[in-house]
């Protein structure tokens, strides 16, 4: 590192603000590794094709991109790195097997190896059952590929990585050179003390669903893994083997597991420490930072020594401060699993040099690791260095703001200068030459970074001056928001913004060749005697050169950042019945609609340098949104033939003393001159019909994701059919000469004359005398033009225009007035749209039912030894209990019934054989 650096890193100390990128480093005694995490899948096939390489001597190009069962299936590794899984499966072809309807539905198999053997989907069940027997105790095949039997039944070949084992190989230390550790880590993650229900397809063998199918770091009893597993394809540092086992059945049938082998990133047990903070070089008295992070990718605590090793070139004291999450110099600290450390040392910069060293578990045993060559810093440097004045600025990424383009002069514009001197007696040759450098210290914060107006220096002068201006991108991903990847960063408060520094240094320096011109005079002595001066001219090349000013600028670069609150305050709507009395034959219901989870996004765009938005794109809402409405319905009762109407006909002849049989159509009325004062008067003995048509109608509006009937509005009806009686104490005569009430029951008896018993028909009993159907009902199953559906889309568009998205979204998303989150917009540029692709529609019902008694107009006979005196009959509605429904109107409790709908008092003096003996 140069001079010059160091000065700059001194200068930027105190600025340091960064994280360092996830690696993976390895190395044997004739090559080395590094792995960094895959961005694309064409990143992890070569990722992956490096390893076979290097782990497994199979060439550069092992797994190509298609073979004799297809293309590798580039989407599943998309998938994965969709949602941050870093496991990677190589599969090739297409899905295939039996179809299983499992979360949505799935093939069996996601693919087939590179030798064409099947892979299982992943999250596929055990379609096949299971007998309750762990999986460690299965009566496996040992060395299935040398079985014949398999060789027939499943093609089973021995390939390379059946028993494969390499002492050398540094991932498989830990097992003697096998795949054992990594087949007990895969067993592990997949299938360590989970139950049955997580396998079971369907219901099959659920009487097992909670008996755990494995324990954790089991063996079978015949001994290793590697004994039994059929490698179909080896693991590499990045992804998954795959393997099978063989089970041998009571029967002598064969079937088979597939068994998981851990990628090699899941064994690596390893400390690391690391530079998080090294300034390369500092003023005197400034206060100087160093931090250094220890890594542990143990799956458990582990504690482990620790010792810092800071010196100064003149060996002077150095008082200095130990913080973090240790406080001293050297001692003990503890790492957590799969976690980090960070360690501090802070002092005043003396008059000289500063070496900073570290080490952990220096003395290789606590805890044990396959490699120690991470747990040493060598000493680093850090300079004693002139400090120059800082330039500094700053930028802002709005809310709505992915990318923002920025140019600036560096050094505010300042002539940046390089002054060459010519030594005397000297002429110049040739144009000076050279370079200032421009460098970009924050790479994370300066994207696209580009310097112009700096060419390299070739020219004739003594005073060289440049004025270099710097075009970058600056971008939100790099604040840790990245809403456009769904990483969403929750800021803790949106009115101040993050902050990053990014800092460039410039240095740089010309070099100019001269000619010195020299005169050399010699003495001698003529013939006279006298001594003469001869001088001649020589010519001498040289070169100078001269720095340039070094500097640095800073630049404060904020990102103001907002992404939504997660929950939109929630407008109350009505739960409520109305008009809900006993007397009223119109209600009404009012119900929150249930709620529906529906994806958002929203606007944002690039800046250039001029300020102007372009590119404008959607990106995806952190939060779901709920969409909730007010659902209504209304049930109306009409008698479409009371029983006053049916009757009528009978009624009047009897007034008129007719005696003509035709016009007792229903009923047998008394002619009896003194029984006219009742309304209903009959003599037990003749016929007396159930009559009466009642109508309902039930409206509903709700709202769903499809345009089918609604489940709300069927279950309603259904309901409200239900909930019709039809009642009366009148006493019958059956086919059996028996007396009984409408319902066919024979009833008692007091003396000789029976004693009346009221009962009520309904749906669900709608069978009278002798089992006569007495309760009919028509509805959409009977006359299609019963019922009536109309569906209006509740409209919503991604584009930011005002009247392309229907209110009641707004009242659910945020960044509108309808939703009392204006303020969102209004502050921080944030408002939502409905993603494209999803339905919500209003749909409103109409079902018109008729409840007919008597459809047929069957004869019923009162029983002739029926008392005299007063019966009834009525029409009434129960009360309907919605708590007992599954629909979102549940929570409105009780509708209350209509009692009555229709009523008449039928009067009985006398029977049918007082007429026969007159």
């Amino acid at each position: 590192m140069t001079k010059l650096k160091k000065t700059i890193w001194a200068s930027i100390m105190t600025l340091l603000l960064f994280q360092a990128l996830a690696s993976f480093v390895y190395s044997e005694a004739d090559s080395s590794m590094e792995y960094r995490l895959p961005t694309t899948p064409e990143e992890i096939v070569a990722d992956i094709n490096k390893d076979m390489s290097e782990l497994y001597d199979e060439g550069d190009n092992y797994y190509k991109m298609f073979t004799s069962k297809g293309y590798l299936r580039v989407d599943l590794l998309r998938n994965r790195l969709a949602v941050n899984n870093n496991n990677y499966e190589m599969v090739y072809g297409s899905s295939h097997g039996p179809w299983l309807q499992h979360r949505g539905g799935m093939y069996a198999y996601s693919g087939y190896t590179r030798f064409g053997e099947s892979v299982s989907t992943d999250g596929a069940p055990w379609y096949a059952g299971w007998s309750g027997t762990k999986i460690q105790n299965f009566n496996m095949v040992e060395a299935p590929w040398d079985d014949s039997n398999l060789q027939r039944v499943y093609m089973v070949k021995k390939n390379g990585y059946d028993g494969y084992r390499n002492t050398k190989h540094k991932f498989l230390a830990s097992s003697n050179g096998t795949f054992e550790q990594a087949i007990l880590v895969g067993l592990n993650y997949h299938y360590a003390g989970k139950k049955y229900s997580q396998f079971m397809y369907q219901s099959l063998n659920d009487q097992y669903k909670d008996r755990v199918v494995y324990d954790r770091d089991a063996k079978p009893k015949g001994g290793d893994w590697v004994k039994y597993v059929h490698v179909l394809q080896p693991p590499t540092y990045l992804s998954w083997g795959e393997g099978r086992i063989y089970i041998k059945g009571a029967s002598g049938a064969y079937t088979y597991l597939g068994i998981p082998i851990a990628p090699f990133i899941l064994l690596s047990d390893d400390l690391s420490a690391q530079f998080e903070a090294l300034p390369s070089g500092a003023v005197e008295g400034e206060e100087v930072l160093v931090g250094i992070k220890l890594n542990s990718s143990f799956t458990t605590d582990q504690e482990t020594d620790y010792a810092w090793n800071v010196k100064t070139s003149s060996g002077e004291a150095l008082a200095i401060n130990y913080a973090g999450h240790a406080k001293t110099e050297s001692g003990l600290i503890t790492i957590p699993a799969n976690g980090e450390r960070l360690l501090y040392a802070s002092f005043t910069m003396p008059k000289g040099n500063v070496t900073i060293g570290f080490t952990i578990n220096k003395d290789k045993n606590s805890p044990k690791e396959a490699s120690y060559e991470n747990n040493v810093l060598p000493p680093a440097a850090i300079k004693l260095v002139t400090a120059l004045p800082t330039v500094t600025g700053e930028y802002e990424l709005d809310y709505n703001v992915l990318k923002k383009i920025v140019t600036f002069p560096l050094s505010g514009g300042a002539a940046i200068t390089a002054h060459l001197s010519l030594p005397s007696q000297s002429t110049w040759d040739g144009n000076a030459f050279g370079a200032l450098h421009v460098n970009n210290l924050s790479a994370n914060v300066f994207r696209s970074f580009t310097v112009s107006n700096n060419p390299p220096v070739n020219e004739a002068g003594t005073s060289i001056v440049r004025k270099p201006v710097i075009t970058t991108s600056l971008l939100r991903s790099d604040f840790g928001d990245d809403p456009k990847n769904r990483k969403w960063l929750n800021w803790p408060n949106s009115n101040d913004a993050k902050l990053n520094i990014g800092t460039i240094s410039f240095e740089g320096a010309v070099t100019r060749n001269y000619i010195r011109t020299l005169s050399v005079c010699t003495t001698s002595k003529d013939h006279f005697g006298e001594e003469q001066i001869t001088c001649t001219e020589e010519k001498e090349p040289g070169s100078t050169s001269a720095p340039f000013s070094p500097g640095v600028d800073v630049k404060n670069v904020k990102a103001k950042i907002y992404n939504g609150i997660k929950t939109v305050p929630a407008k109350t709507y009505k739960d409520v019945l109305e008009n809900n009395t006993i007397s009223d034959l119109r209600k009404s219901l009012f119900w929150t609609n249930e709620p529906y989870a529906y994806d958002v996004i929203r606007w944002m765009a690039n800046e250039n340098e001029n300020g102007k938005l372009y590119e404008w794109t959607t990106v995806p809402g952190q939060y779901k949104r709920t969409f909730i409405q007010q659902a209504r319905g209304e049930v109306n009762w009409q008698n479409e033939k009371t029983m006053e109407q049916q009757y009528k006909q009978g009624r009047d002849a009897a007034r008129k003393m007719t005696n003509n049989k035709t016009l007792y159509d229903k009923a047998v009325f008394a002619t009896d001159k003194q029984l006219q004062k009742y309304d209903y008067p009959i003599k037990s003995g003749y016929y007396f019909n159930p009559a009466g048509v009642y109508t309902f109608t039930v409206e509903t509006e709700t709202f769903k994701q499809t345009q089918t009937d609604t489940k709300d509005h069927k279950d309603l009806v259904n309901a409200v059919i239900d909930s019709f009686r039809y009642e009366t104490d009148l006493i019958y005569i059956n086919n059996k000469k028996v007396a009984v009430n409408i319902f066919n029951e024979p009833l008692g008896k007091k003396g000789n004359a029976p004693v009346k018993k009221a009962a009520a028909l309904s749906v669900k009993e709608k069978k009278g005398v002798d089992s006569a159907v007495l309760l009919t009902v028509i509805d959409r199953s009977v006359e299609d033009s019963r019922y009536s559906k109309s569906v209006e889309e509740i409209y919503h568009s991604e584009e930011s225009v005002d009247n392309k998205t229907h209110p009641y979204w707004k009242l659910v998303l945020e960044g509108y007035p309808e939703s009392s989150t204006l303020g969102s917009f209004d502050n921080f540029k944030y408002r939502e749209y409905v993603e494209s692709g999803q339905k919500m529609y209003k749909i409103k019902e109409k079902t018109k039912v008729s409840i007919i008694i008597n459809k047929d107009n069957t004869n019923v006979y009162t029983h002739a030894q029926m008392p005299n005196g007063e019966y009834y009959v009525q029409a009434w509605i129960d009360d309907l209990e919605l708590s007992n429904s599954t629909n979102a109107y549940k929570t409105l409790g009780k509708l209350v019934g209509i009692k009555p709908l229709d009523a008449i008092k039928i009067n009985v003096t006398g029977s049918m054989y007082d007429d026969l003996n007159n």
